[in-house]
Order: C-alpha cells, then sequence, then structure tokens
C-alpha cells in the first residue's frame, strides 16, 4: 500500500527554469558580467550541463564568473538569490496545483481501519525555506505537505556543509523516509532530473545491509525532459530507469490511484 509521495520542487512543482534564468541575468548585470546566451534553450543547456558536474550550481555561477560561494551561507548571493524569488514569485505548472490537492485526497481515503494511515506527502529540495514558500503558500499548497526538506535542514542535520549531501545524495531521501515514517519500496518520488533517481536509489536509513530504493516517476515537463530521462543512469553494473514518466502533472494521479489500490 501506498505510504507517501515525494516531489521535488524545482522543476516538478514550478517551472523555475525560467526563473534562474531570469537571476542569472539580474546578478550578471549586477556585476557588469556580459549575457553570453541567444535565448533561452542555450541557457538550459548550459545551466544543465555545468549543474550535474560536482559542486552542482556553484559550477554555473564560476563558468559565468560570478561572485558565488554557496559554501558560505553569509555570502551575499543568498541574500539577494531570496530577495529576487520574492520579487519575482512563480505559478506552479498549469495542472499541479489540481493534481496535488486530488492526490492528497484520494491518499486521505486511505486512512481507514485495516488499512495504512493517510498517503503522506513531502517535498525534497536543495533550496532554502525561504526561497520556495512564497511559492507554495501562494499557490494555496503549503498546507498539503506534511514534512519539507529544506537546506536548512540539510545543514542543520550535517553541521557544516548541507552541499556535500544535496542530490544526487541519498540521505536527504534518508531524512525525508525517517520524517514522514515510511518504507521506500512503499514510497513514490517524482523528480525532474537524473539526480532525481540517482538519490532514490539503495538509500541507507534503518539497516545498511538493506538498503531501499523509491517508486520513481520522471517529469519530462522539468528541466532535463523525456529525452534525457528517458536514458536512466549507470549506477556500477546496472541501468537504472525511472518507473513511469509523465509528460504533464495530471498524468501523476492515475499513477497514484494504481498504487492506492495495489
Amino acid at each position: 500500500m501506498l505510504q507517501a509521495i515525494i516531489f521535488d520542487h524545482d522543476g516538478t512543482i514550478v517551472p523555475s527554469s525560467k526563473r534562474q534564468e531570469q537571476w542569472f541575468k539580474h546578478w550578471s548585470k549586477l556585476h557588469n558580467v556580459d549575457w553570453p546566451f541567444q535565448d533561452f534553450s542555450e541557457f538550459l543547456n548550459f545551466y544543465n550541463t555545468n549543474v550535474h558536474k560536482p559542486n552542482g550550481v556553484q559550477n554555473v555561477y564560476d563558468a559565468m564568473k560570478l561572485p558565488c560561494n554557496m559554501k558560505d551561507n553569509n555570502h551575499p548571493v543568498w541574500h539577494a538569490f531570496n530577495a529576487f524569488n520574492k520579487e519575482h514569485p512563480l505559478k506552479p505548472y498549469d495542472g499541479i496545483v489540481e493534481t496535488i490537492k486530488e492526490i492528497w485526497r484520494m491518499g486521505s481515503l486511505n486512512d481507514r481501519p485495516g488499512r495504512w494511515t493517510r498517503t503522506r506527502l513531502g517535498i525534497n529540495t536543495s533550496n532554502s525555506w525561504e526561497s520556495i514558500s512564497h511559492d507554495l503558500r501562494n499557490a494555496g499548497l503549503l498546507e498539503y505537505f506534511d514534512t519539507i526538506v529544506t537546506e536548512e535542514v540539510l545543514r542543520n542535520f550535517h553541521g557544516t556543509d548541507s552541499q556535500s549531501i544535496i542530490k544526487p545524495s541519498t540521505i536527504p531521501i534518508g531524512i525525508m523516509l525517517g520524517l514522514l515514517n515510511t518504507s521506500g519500496s512503499y514510497t513514490l518520488h517524482v523528480g525532474d532530473t537524473l539526480n532525481d533517481l540517482r538519490c532514490s536509489q539503495k538509500v541507507l536509513r534503518l539497516n545498511p545491509m538493506r538498503p531501499e530504493s523509491l517508486i520513481t516517476i520522471g517529469a519530462c515537463y522539468g528541466y532535463e525532459g523525456r529525452t534525457i530521462l528517458e536514458q536512466g543512469v549507470e549506477l556500477g553494473t546496472t541501468t537504472v530507469k525511472f518507473n513511469h514518466l509523465i509528460d504533464k502533472p495530471q498524468e501523476l494521479i492515475p499513477i497514484v490511484q494504481e498504487y492506492l489500490l495495489s
């Protein structure tokens, strides 16, 4: 029986790739750095190429010769980025608000004698609470999530550098499973990147001899698109692929319903 559903935030709930482009244009202008891209697709290809290297988004700043130290939580870039997000709120993808509300409603029907308690919903993101809460609250979605793991949670959990345990690390998913009190094999993870797939595999939580893997759903409408998500990832000698791929948020509803009834 389905126990929980974990959502990625950027590229899954909100179309943040466009805001990333706006942000980097803004930060470039503030520091007199010429904008090198002809259009959004060129920027997104550059962004995706760099963000998947070690150090993640830090590589994007470095490649563009923009000031940023993501290991320093007091660096001016953080305050500027959070302020920019508040000034440029994002509307969720078309259909995602209705989808999440319907999934919450379906999951609440699961709370009856002889069945697992209500299917819980969570968000796993490496963004700060300040940068995502405004979007979720404006969309009327905040109340539907039982727990949200953000950059602050990871930083406090790790004690020093949260950047070392962001995706594709499995640690945030392990934290999520603990907070939601769920088993990986009965939990869906919805994300739009191959890193979302990677961090859902062989999660060490309760027993290091029995790693848990989640049921994965790739959101092809997000950052990387269907062509990339279909490729899957190499883990050791095995190619792991998403259990399901969706091209729009509404396609998640029948998948959830199938697992609720199984």
